[in-house]
């Protein structure tokens, strides 16, 4: 593949970055990965059910959640606002900038945060060896998260379009996830009775080879970056830039976990552990569409700041009406016979979560149809509307779900679940008609053809 950049850039060890190519091959690189992540993903959630079984499941779920917001905190908004600028750039000078804030996000902020979640979980979970064991663990697992979430954008960002494939998806990628649905089996396989330490373990682990490779690989594709003597001023700088996208990312994220913590609080450890397994099955659906925002992340970038408006909603449809129809597929089955579906992958047990698993199934099907409004704000610098859009309806969330679920349980849970994203997919589309004058949503006419013209 060729390189474009020059070998006299700042940096011995600059190599330049890959040339951009086809949305097709970037696909190419990227659908056999993710779907391996995918099962990966399954393998994990699907051996730790049966570790934990009903009553503990939920937690775990509830953990991960949660570090991973706190992971997406602690990186202040520089993994997205990285992926749109090192799409763009071709200049040295921009790329050192952006690695210096990198690099201070990972001295300070990404730790710091990882340290208080450790210290949290520690607090708030009793117990002897096996609470500090969980303690420690998470908050590894915050700066795992963290680094693989900027790993994965800059990368992409930078063409290197194989290598962002393997650490993007699921469970953080085909490479992670592979070595944890190991690591989890592995753990019960050989001690059973660890429990959620055991699992965390196994989680843990799969992600220090992917990282320290993906680490090499950004650092051959940076300009080196003389350390700062002011790395809080580093910090600041980042801050001041990427606030938005912080707001809005943390935002994005409790809209799809806020319910199941909602559970956490108010229903029991069993109903909750069963919202958790309707929602991480039900969360395959929004798979298709996740995954081609990704790819296409660079060339919305690019083709906005092209002013080419009608090019990028053809695009755009096109993709939404490719999402929807492998959506649909997935959800068939989910609404036909979720309880055969659901005792099929979480094992006995876990069968009363089959209405809930319809209705979430549903409300995901809906960001399919809509497109991706969502990401098409945040490539296109209009991340501000999407924190305002995202926090009103989280605010929405919490309410309705926390008297639904007070009220009518699971089932309560997850109707207000259904109706709150159909809404919130609703708004970003209507806030893309507003700020771009384009539709995001499937249409009956795609232009596969764009496909292969636009640089991915």
């Amino acid at each position: 593949m060729s390189r474009r950049g020059s070998g006299d850039s700042p940096g011995g060890g600059y190599r330049g970055r890959p040339t951009p190519v086809s949305l097709v091959r970037s696909l190419v690189y990227f659908v056999p990965s993710y779907a391996v992540a995918v099962a990966g993903y399954l393998a994990v959630n699907v051996v730790a059910a049966r570790v934990l079984g009903p009553s503990g499941f939920g937690y775990l779920v509830v953990l991960m959640t949660v570090t991973g917001l706190v992971a997406q905190l602690g990186l202040m908004g520089v993994h997205r606002a990285g992926l749109r600028e090192t799409a763009r750039a071709d200049d040295p000078e921009t790329l050192v900038g952006l690695r210096r804030g990198v690099r201070a996000v990972l001295l300070v902020s990404l730790p710091l945060v990882s340290v208080l979640m450790a210290a949290v979980v520690r607090l708030v979970h009793p117990g002897g060896e096996a609470a500090t064991a969980t303690a420690v663990l998470t908050g590894v697992l915050v700066y795992a998260t963290g680094y693989q979430l900027m790993a994965a954008n800059f990368l992409r960002g930078l063409g290197h379009l194989k290598m962002a494939s393997l650490l993007s998806g699921r469970s953080g990628g085909s490479l992670i996830a592979v070595v944890q649905a190991a690591g989890v089996a592995l753990v019960a396989w050989l001690a059973p009775e660890s429990g959620l330490p055991g699992v965390l373990l196994g989680v843990v682990a799969g992600y220090v080879g992917p990282l320290l490779l993906a680490g090499w690989v950004l650092t051959r594709s940076w300009p080196s970056a003389p350390r700062p003597h002011h790395t809080l001023r580093e910090l600041r700088t980042v801050a001041r830039r990427d606030w938005r996208f912080t707001v809005s990312q943390s935002g994005g994220y409790l809209n799809s976990t806020v319910e199941l913590w909602l559970g956490a609080a108010i229903l029991t450890a069993g109903a909750t552990s069963l919202f958790a397994a309707a929602q991480r099955l039900a969360r395959l659906l929004v798979i298709p569409a996740s995954s081609l925002a990704i790819v296409f992340s660079p060339a919305i970038a690019r083709l906005s700041a092209a002013g080419q408006r009608g090019r990028l909603q053809q695009l755009i449809r096109t993709a939404a009406t490719v999402t929807t129809a492998v959506s649909a597929l997935l959800w068939l089955p989910m609404v036909i016979a979720p309880e055969t579906v659901i005792r099929l992958v979480f094992g006995p047990g876990f069968e009363a979560a089959a209405p809930a698993l319809a209705l979430i199934a549903t409300g995901y099907l809906l960001n399919a149809v809509s497109g991706m409004s969502g990401k098409t704000l945040s490539m296109t610098h209009h991340e501000g509307d999407q924190a305002v859009i995202t926090w009103t309806v989280v605010v929405v969330r919490i309410a309705s779900g926390a008297v639904c679920a007070y009220l009518w349980g699971i089932t309560g849970l997850a109707v207000s679940a259904m109706v709150i994203s159909g809404l919130y997919y609703l708004a970003n589309w209507a806030a893309v008609r507003r700020r771009l004058s384009i539709s995001t949503h499937a249409t009956l006419r795609p232009d596969l053809r764009l496909l292969t013209r636009t640089a991915g």
